[in-house]
């Protein structure tokens, strides 16, 4: 589109260069060269995050850090997550690193809020949600990213629900020319030399890797662009199409995750489902609960563990190191393919297109399947359990036999997971009659199709007919194919345990699709202290339909698979959201001397939206700029939501495995006294002998709630950027986001401290006292009577988060070439979490905490530090990457000791990264090493702060990265 020239248009095009390097951001280090070559031919080609308003220099009122595309190549990132979550504004996650549990895609998250509150874009447009209802940005190629906008504070206004923590947009090349074509390469190495590990292994009498590792979890990837005008300049495409396959990693390849390690003991854990079995054994007194039958209570009953010894049944236990076989890093393959495409048939009408699309495949694999913890009863003369019975004590005629036995004979639990997304945007763009107003009408279509199988899961209904012999006519009975399953002398079949595995299946389904019109223009007046300046207006509407399904195999439904934790239960959801918004930019003054001007900018948008009714969100911005542009004041408020979930809203209420809590009341020496944990549903007989879970697993009953209601945040930031000496640019910025009404659980801890320190929600506990165990894990989920905490889903909590963003960038002439160096930094001042805001005692604050029972994990300061030289065809660099220390304390600061190995906390962690980069006429070979000096990431043991093996998340996991590429740009 070719714009009218005028003096109006100049003065913004020249404003809104000169304040482009004040914004914050790690890809600014050359904005002052930028800004000399910037001209108002330019004006329309700006893509600003956080406004829809073009033309105009208020984007300072929204701090925006800036990523550019050159740092992928340059840091190894072959995918958009490995870069963009190293950020300091941005959550430390690494997908490919989590595997229990896991996601399953990519995910952003701000400000320690989650992905659900960060909104993620392409283009300024929304991505269609994933299988977990938030955006996966692996659809996203690396090869075709101009630059990364992370824009901090909510905007609502500007982009709809989700914009609560902020925004991170992805602005492609659409103007990209040539071909070009990248081959990539990179590897894990490290040193096991850990001999605390390494003798913890020997000493459960395992062998863990000792030596060099050599290049494991490799990756490849191969990336290629093509793009060019057409039509006599008038029109430009360009297409893309990237391969991506990286390697699995076991944890079995470090010696530091080698064993599951207890959280509280110098030993390798594991779990009480084991090889051989272990049986739980119980007097059955067939008088109880009224001639049904029943276990005889604990202490007059057995309940104790029995072994087989080769002869008979003795007291024992064993654990199962489950580790070995799990990934460290999961296998994933994907591939990307997408093109942009625009022609101006004249001023006023330009038509384009957007097309994006993903397929990937990713696999998880965890330990194998087993009897978890499955009752049967079964008379003590029959044969198939020889002396169990005498040997255990047993004098009743019946016996409750709970078998725990893992499944090694048939092989780890795998996940196979294949996704397909496409995003399809088309619109119509250009001039509104011969005026100073544009007008943009665009659909946007959207759908994603997740696929999963899973294989060598135990069918709960197989485990005991089989390990009873497969009688038809018995208790239990018997299925087709089955065979004995010699559970209680260790004797079996792998034919046999084959038999008793089933195959799941479950499909996501979801789409998107948005129609928005929008006009954008000066109203022709403005005020009389701006120099002439007008002011600027855009308006428009958006109709977008959201839906969700999911459907699963009948096993899946029924909750029948033994390692599942829980039903998958189908959900069917739609909905619909009308919109209408409006944002002004107004120049108040504009002037000469030191003070040069002042601006505002204001928002609003009025939300129908068919699941969680009308709301509103509006926003406020300052900005001042002084002496020629050379300090940039800028202030920001808004008033964000987040509405509530299609899942979120109607996923059925159920019982299911939790890897979040603990029972406090568990184990040898409860933290709590007999009388509070009798509260919890303890009796006093039985305080002290309440088994732990050995995997920190516990029921509770979870799901969706029809009566929520959306989410309100306040966001304020406050910041400056200064240019104090020619090609220095600093920036600081103040952000405040308190969201009230925050969808959540009370917890599944916060739940049993609030009943046994005040004697409150009591009744959402319900421990399984059939086994006079009192558990709140034993059993199976779909058992009526098993143990659990109520922790379903309300508009309870508050959240605030507050911090200092800091950015710095300079750059220089020295020796034959350039040295530039930026730095971009966050520092907390609170991460406040309030689980129920009608309770004080709930609230607490993570910041430079780590601390397992509130799970924090927040580091005070965190930063990335970069440097780079330039001369002639060659160029080397180097980041430095910062994570402050924790302190290992309550939220009262009082230091705690039971998680042994965070002792007093995590000490501050450096991380150095070398690169350099040399170019041979069309071709550049580049080469690097993250984590230099192979440093291993901080041990939690087992306890719930472990995302993956024994380490805390987002620290690098497994060692050296080392990577390479070989571009070819034509």
């Amino acid at each position: 589109m070719r714009l009218k020239r005028n003096k109006l248009r100049d003065a913004i095009a020249f404003s809104l260069a000169a304040s482009a390097v004040m914004l914050a951001g790690a890809g600014s280090a050359l904005a002052q060269d930028a800004a000399e070559e910037q001209t108002a031919t330019s004006l329309d080609t700006v893509t600003v995050t956080g406004t829809r308003i073009k033309s105009q220099t208020f984007t300072a009122a929204s701090p925006i850090t800036e990523i550019n595309a050159e740092e992928f190549t340059t840091f190894g990132a072959t995918t958009v997550e490995d870069l963009v979550n190293q950020y300091p504004q941005v959550d430390l996650s690494f997908d490919n690193f989590a595997n229990n549990g896991a996601y399953g895609h990519a995910t952003i998250s701000m400000r320690g809020l989650g992905p659900e509150r960060t909104l993620t874009l392409v283009n300024g447009r929304r991505l269609p949600f994933s299988r977990n209802e938030v955006s996966d940005p692996s659809i996203v190629p690396a090869a075709i990213v101009k630059r990364v906008d992370i824009l901090s504070g909510g905007a609502s206004a500007v982009y709809g629900a989700d914009a609560v923590a902020g925004v991170v947009n992805f602005v492609l090349d659409d103007k990209f020319e040539g071909v070009s074509l990248n081959f990539g390469y990179s590897a894990y190495q490290h040193d096991n030399d850990n001999k605390y590990f390494q003798d913890l292994n020997a000493e459960a009498g395992y062998e863990a890797p000792t030596g060099n590792s050599g290049f494991d979890g490799i990756s490849r990837n191969v990336d290629l662009v093509v793009g060019g005008s057409f039509g006599d300049n008038r029109g430009h495409a360009v297409g893309w199409l990237t391969w991506r396959e990286n390697d699995a990693l076991y944890h079995g390849q470090r010696d530091y995750s080698h064993c599951s390690v207890f959280f509280d003991e110098a030993v390798c854990g594991g779990s009480g489902t084991a090889d051989p079995a272990r049986f739980a054994v119980n007097r059955w007194d067939p008088t109880l609960n009224d001639g049904a039958g029943g276990v005889v209570p604990w202490p007059t009953g057995t309940n104790a563990n029995y072994i087989w010894n080769g002869a008979g049944y003795e007291n024992g236990s064993y654990v199962y190191n489950y580790a070995p076989i799990n990934f460290y890093q999961r296998p994933d393959k994907r591939v990307t393919a997408g093109f942009m495409a625009s022609y101006e048939i004249n001023e006023y009408f330009e038509p384009y297109i957007e097309a994006m699309f993903l397929e990937r495949q990713s696999d998880i694999q965890i330990a194998e399947s087993g009897a978890f913890g499955v009752p049967v009863n079964i008379d003590c003369n029959n044969p198939l359990i020889g002396t169990l019975c005498a040997d255990a004590g047993v004098t009743t005629p019946m016996t409750r036999v709970t078998m725990y036995k893992r499944n090694v004979e048939g092989g780890p639990r795998i996940s196979m997971w294949d996704d397909s997304t496409h995003r399809i945007t088309a619109g119509l763009r250009g001039n509104l009659f011969d005026s100073s107003w544009t007008y943009d009408v665009s659909l946007v279509s959207g759908k994603t199709k997740s696929i999963e199988i899973g294989k060598n899961d135990f069918l709960i209904t197989r485990i005991a007919a089989a390990a009873l012999g497969c009688d038809a006519g018995g208790l239990y009975g018997t299925f087709p194919g089955c065979q004995p399953y010699d559970i209680w002398t260790d004797s079996i079949d792998p034919e046999a345990a084959q038999a008793m595995a089933g195959t799941s299946f479950s499909i996501f389904k979801t789409s998107y699709r948005a129609f928005s019109a929008e006009a954008n223009g000066y109203l022709g007046w403005g005020f009389p202290t701006a120099d002439g300046e007008e002011i600027g207006l855009a308006v428009g509407m958006q109709r977008s339909d959201y839906s969700f399904a999911s459907e699963y195999d009948g096993d899946s439904a029924a909750g029948n698979f033994a390692g599942a934790g829980a039903a998958s239960l189908p959900v069917d959801a739609s909905n619909t959201v009308n919109e209408f918004f409006f944002e002004a930019a107004l120049p108040i003054y504009v002037g000469e001397g030191a003070f040069n001007r002042f601006d505002a900018s204001l928002g609003y948008r009025y939300s129908d939206d068919d699941t969680s009714g009308n709301y509103d969100t509006y926003k406020l911005g300052l900005s001042s700029t002084f002496w020629d542009s050379k300090l940039l004041l800028r202030a920001g408020y808004n008033r964000a939501v987040r509405a509530p979930g299609l899942n979120d809203l109607y996923y059925t209420q159920r019982i299911a495995l939790s890897g979040s809590g603990t029972d406090l009341c568990a184990g040898a020496n409860p933290a709590y006294t007999a009388e509070q944990c009798a509260r919890t549903g303890v009796p006093l007989a039985a305080y002290g002998n309440v088994t732990a879970n050995p995997a920190n697993q516990y029921n509770q009953q979870t799901g969706g709630n029809p009566n929520l209601a959306p989410e309100e945040a306040d966001t304020y930031t406050i910041g400056f950027a200064v240019e104090p000496i020619e090609n220095l640019n600093l920036s600081l910025d103040w952000y405040s986001i308190e969201i009230e009404g925050a969808i959540g659980g009370i917890g599944y801890n916060t739940i049993q401290i609030l009943c046994m320190e005040q004697q409150l929600y009591c009744d959402r506990i319900h421990r399984d006292a059939r086994a006079g165990e009192y558990d709140l894990w034993v059993g199976l989920a779909s058992d009526p009577g098993v143990g659990y905490v109520d922790n379903l889903p309300g508009n309870i909590g508050i959240y605030k988060r507050e911090g200092l963003d800091l950015a710095a960038s300079y750059s220089f002439a020295l020796g034959p070439g350039r040295l530039s160096t930026s730095l971009v930094g966050n520092y907390v001042l609170k991460d406040f979490t309030q689980t129920l805001a009608s309770e004080p005692s709930t609230a607490f604050d993570c910041k430079g905490l780590v601390n397992d029972t509130f799970l924090c994990q927040t580091p005070e300061w965190r930063h990335v530090f970069t440097a780079a030289y330039s001369w002639d065809r060659y160029k080397v660099g180097m980041r430095w990457r910062y994570v402050g220390e924790m302190d290992y304390n309550d939220v009262d600061g009082t230091p705690l000791s039971d998680v042994i190995w965070l002792g007093d906390g995590v000490s501050a962690y450096n991380y150095l990264d070398l690169n350099g980069s040399v170019s041979f006429g069309q071709a550049t070979v580049s080469l690097g090493v993250n984590n230099v000096l192979d440093k291993e990431p901080p041990f939690s043991g087992d306890s719930g702060l472990s995302a993956n093996a024994n380490a805390l998340g987002g620290y690098d996991q497994v060692g050296r990265y080392v990577f390479g590429s070989i571009s070819l740009k034509f």
